[in-house]
């Protein structure tokens, strides 16, 4: 196997590999770090397993809904204009086991990128965010193993210029899509309402590709029920 999907017995990525070895109804499940076994688990009588992207925000451990996309050149917009780009965002991966009625449990998180943390805003009022940086493609990027592809519509709302740096999405709201059998995953569309020179709005609308399958959110990451939005509050550089 190559890819996101279901694991029938052993993955390499990079130094990691994922193996499942079964011995009637128990199954255990390994992964190795440079060869030396870094998770263990044994498990009852699973239905499978299946590797997937998730959300970058839960390692070492989840102290933050937000990720901060800080773009390799920033992008200057006119008034009432607006600009589509693409960006590249980190994702975990996880391990999902099912049991039956297609009830889960993920029984591994791990990120094959360097992880670092970066506070967005003023430290009494700021948020802590996943930091990651992208180019602002305006064609869509080849996938990678380890990110997603978000299709961000910039709206210049504001009666002047503004210059774009980053953008700040929000974890619990956002949607993960892959496609199996290859490292392709995607976000949905994100929506950056420019209000002032240092603030704007982020929505989150349709997915980016029809033919992409989204994760099973487990119950901490359920999106919301009514439309969410993130504000941008303390710049846009």
């Amino acid at each position: 196997m190559s890819g996101y999907g279901v694991v029938e017995d052993k993955v390499s990525i990079n130094d990691y590999v994922i193996a499942v070895e079964k011995q009637g109804e128990i199954v255990h499940y390994y992964r190795y770090v440079n060869n030396k076994v870094k998770v263990s688990k044994t498990i009852v009588k699973p239905a499978r397993f299946e590797l997937v992207p998730f959300y970058p925000v839960m390692l070492p451990i989840r102290f933050t809904n937000y990720i901060l996309v800080k773009l390799s050149k920033k992008i200057l917009v006119p008034s009432k204009e607006e600009v589509t780009i693409y960006v590249k965002i980190p994702v975990n991966l996880a391990v999902y086991a099912y049991g039956r009625h297609r009830r889960f449990k993920i029984i591994d998180v791990f990120s094959i990128n360097k992880i670092k943390y970066a506070l967005y805003g003023i430290p009494d009022r700021g948020v802590v965010a996943r930091y990651w940086r992208s180019n602002p493609n305006l064609d869509l990027p080849e996938p990678t193993m380890g990110e997603a592809i978000a299709l961000v519509n910039i709206r210049n709302r504001y009666d002047g210029w503004v210059e774009i740096g980053k953008i700040l999405l929000n974890a619990q709201i956002l949607r993960l899509y892959y496609i199996p059998k290859s490292w392709t995953a995607y976000t949905q569309v994100v929506i950056m309402a420019v209000n002032s020179r240092t603030t704007a709005t982020i929505y989150y609308g349709r997915r980016i590709e029809a033919n992409a399958k989204p994760i099973l959110d487990p119950p901490a990451f359920k999106p919301p029920r009514i439309p969410a939005k993130t504000e941008m509050l303390w710049g846009l550089k």
